[in-house]
């Protein structure tokens, strides 16, 4: 039988695999590497979509070069972050939310967005700019980082 409690401590809030609100001196190399690698996920499916629309010219600005590898060159170092742990990946893909919201306050907003979407837009783009900070201690201290053993052996692993 299904039950979301068991599905959401599994896959949302486990201490092992979704460490988001572990602190990064609490942290083992296999949450480290659990959270970089989701992070390296997302951020690739995000900015892979922004690459191609920016190239079709999907975009609300239309068709952009400049948009496109700017984006293509930000999942690459997403790649970096979440296999190698590259500190200047990190740097660099820490840009991209503060690229997004110089964009947003230079360009402005689409003309069809609501008020509301705009301010859900940019609570996004801020928090995402707040998390990459924690993104870069992460690259900066996977070195240090202790390698202990997950405390529940038998669970399955998603990936």
């Amino acid at each position: 039988m299904f039950k979301l409690q068991n599905f959401l401590k599994r896959y949302v809030w486990d201490p092992e695999t979704t460490p988001y609100f572990t602190a990064i001196s609490k942290l083992s190399r296999s949450q480290a590497d659990s959270e970089l690698f989701f992070f390296a996920i997302m951020g690739s499916v995000l900015f892979g979509v922004g690459t191609f629309t920016s190239i079709t010219g999907q975009a609300p600005y239309g068709v952009s070069k400049i948009a496109a590898i700017y984006c293509f060159t930000i999942v690459s170092a997403v790649v970096l972050v979440g296999t190698v742990k590259n500190i200047y990946a990190a740097y660099y893909a820490a840009s991209a939310p503060l690229v997004v919201l110089g964009a947003v306050f230079l360009y402005g907003f689409p003309a069809k967005m609501e008020l509301v979407d705009e301010l859900v837009l940019l609570v996004i783009v801020i928090c995402l700019a707040r998390y990459m900070w924690r993104v870069i201690t992460i690259c900066r201290v996977y070195t240090i980082l202790p390698t202990r053993e997950p405390e529940n052996q038998t669970r399955r692993r998603l990936f």
